[in-house]
Order: structure tokens, then C-alpha cells, then sequence
């Protein structure tokens, strides 16, 4: 068996599904960068509670999702032989995509005077842990 943590974005919506036994389950796209620039397409499929969180992200959606793999290849319109991999998802992360400034803006820190051009990042408050906080990692991280 092959585990594995596949971080990417979605391409095109999640689709419901219903099994010849009649069970619900949720099917997917990622798309995700190699080292050389080019594309990994990872098919995922998901059950239940993971599949209702996987069902709530539209296309496009930065995340991560980890579970058992299998690789798999086929050849596309030209021949060429492609990989890809097939997940059954046993967890699945949103990812937060990294800030980027409004279009035409510029540089913000252009016209300033006398005023440091390095950003400061602003401190946040530590998160406090409540009476429900779990740090146990899941099962695929022992």
C-alpha cells in the first residue's frame, strides 16, 4: 500500500456519486506541480465526513489531501505516456492561498517619505487552547 499527501488545487467542481449499492460518495480532480513545472493529476475519490468537506470546495480550491495511492498511466491525444495517481482520501485539508495585491495597485510601498520601506507583519494573540483541543496527530502521521 502506497500513502501519500497530495497538496494541489481542484480542477473543476467535486461530483456526487451513488454506488450500485446505493451508498453516496464523492469524486474529484487535483492538479498538482512537479519538480519540472508540469502538471500531476490526481483523481480522488471520498466517503462520507470527507466527502461533505470535499463537496464544499469549488474549483479552484487550494488543499491537501492524504489517503491510500495507486499509480496509474495512459497516453494521451499525442502518445505521450503520462502518471498520474488515484486517491481514496481518508482526510482532506483547505489550504489558505498566499495574499497577492490588488490588480493595477503596484507597489504600496512606492510615493512613501521618510517611512521604512521594509513591511511589518502584524503579531497576533497566541491561539488558546480550549477545553475541546485534540493534539493528537491522525493516524497517517504515526
Amino acid at each position: 500500500m502506497i500513502r501519500a499527501l497530495v497538496t494541489g488545487s481542484l480542477y473543476g467542481d467535486p461530483q456526487t456519486r451513488t454506488s450500485q449499492a446505493g451508498k453516496p460518495y464523492v469524486t474529484a480532480k487535483v492538479r498538482a506541480d512537479s519538480k519540472d513545472g508540469a502538471s500531476v493529476w490526481c483523481s480522488v475519490i471520498a466517503f462520507g465526513e470527507i466527502a461533505d468537506r470535499l463537496m464544499a470546495l469549488g474549483n479552484g480550491a487550494a488543499l491537501a489531501v492524504s489517503g491510500k495511492a495507486e499509480i496509474n498511466g495512459w497516453l494521451d491525444k499525442q502518445g505521450e505516456p503520462k502518471a498520474g495517481l488515484s486517491l481514496v482520501a481518508d482526510e482532506v485539508v483547505t489550504l489558505k492561498g498566499k495574499p497577492r495585491p490588488p490588480q493595477g495597485a503596484g507597489d504600496a510601498r512606492q510615493g512613501r517619505q521618510g517611512e521604512d520601506a521594509t513591511p511589518q507583519r502584524p503579531t497576533k494573540p497566541p491561539v488558546a487552547a480550549g477545553a475541546g483541543f485534540d493534539d493528537e496527530l491522525p493516524d497517517c502521521f504515526s
